[in-house]
């Protein structure tokens, strides 16, 4: 070193919503040895009952990977009464913690959306994680009850910004990255792997199977993982390997 000591690099994922699909993709992470935080809304509206997480399915994925919390029925916390979001926020974190037998500190917005009241309902329910749906960070950011990530299974059309700074504004690559959500994700572990920080990649199974994005999950998978010098962890293990400001 000449002075200048890398961060470290840490790698981790989460997947949303509980879908029952949630099963094939922990065999997927558990075949490159990768952590995975499963956020799951068991009485999510989104689906119907028999495409959800059965309670015997929730606590088979929790023998290996950790469960976080993501309301019981996946509203938008906005739309609803204080009273109403506590109960989905709190009554979450019960059911799962009744179902796996362990203890539940991490928490996903649905849909990302949330305000000021929200974040504090989450702290006072005991989480002391929460992750909203902001990518291009490459780190957890100062606040960890609206922590970000770096990049989504999925293609943006919005994301021709970021493929052109990423591709250091060379057309033909910002094309490619702009087109291939596994391009993307490679190129900012890239970055991690070089300046250090974390690389946090999510998504829901259900997601990858309509839009058929398995292989380019598993390209993913088998390029950013059994990395020397790297460190993966379950999104309940950020506060205390990054630190942040609760």
């Amino acid at each position: 070193m000449t002075g200048f000591e890398r961060e470290p690099i840490t790698v981790t994922t989460s997947w949303d919503d509980g879908h029952g699909l949630d099963l094939h993709l922990a065999a997927l992470l558990d075949e490159f040895a990768l952590p995975g935080t499963f956020y799951i809304a068991p009485a999510s509206g989104e689906f119907a009952p028999a495409e959800r997480l059965s309670r015997s399915e929730i606590a088979v994925i929790s023998e290996q990977f950790e469960i976080g919390a993501h309301t019981l029925t996946h509203p938008r916390l906005t739309s609803l009464t204080r009273e109403a979001a506590w109960q989905e926020i709190v009554g979450s974190r019960m059911y799962l913690e009744d179902v796996t037998g362990c203890q539940v500190s991490s928490f996903c917005y649905p849909g990302g959306v949330f305000g000021p009241d929200h974040v504090q309902m989450v702290r006072e329910a005991g989480f002391t994680y929460a992750r909203t749906v902001r990518r291009f960070a490459l780190d957890a950011g100062t606040d960890l009850l609206r922590s970000p990530t770096t990049v989504h299974a999925y293609c943006h059309l919005v994301d021709v910004i970021p493929a052109l700074t990423y591709a250091t504004f060379k057309p033909v690559k910002a094309w490619s990255l702009y087109q291939h959500w596994d391009r993307l994700a490679m190129c900012l572990f890239d970055r991690v792997l070089n300046e250090g920080g974390v690389f946090h990649l999510w998504g829901h199974s259900w997601e990858i199977a309509q839009y058929n994005q398995w292989a380019a999950l598993r390209r993913v998978f088998a390029y950013v993982a059994r990395r020397s010098g790297v460190r993966y962890i379950a999104n309940c293990a950020i506060p205390s390997v990054v630190g942040g400001v609760l």
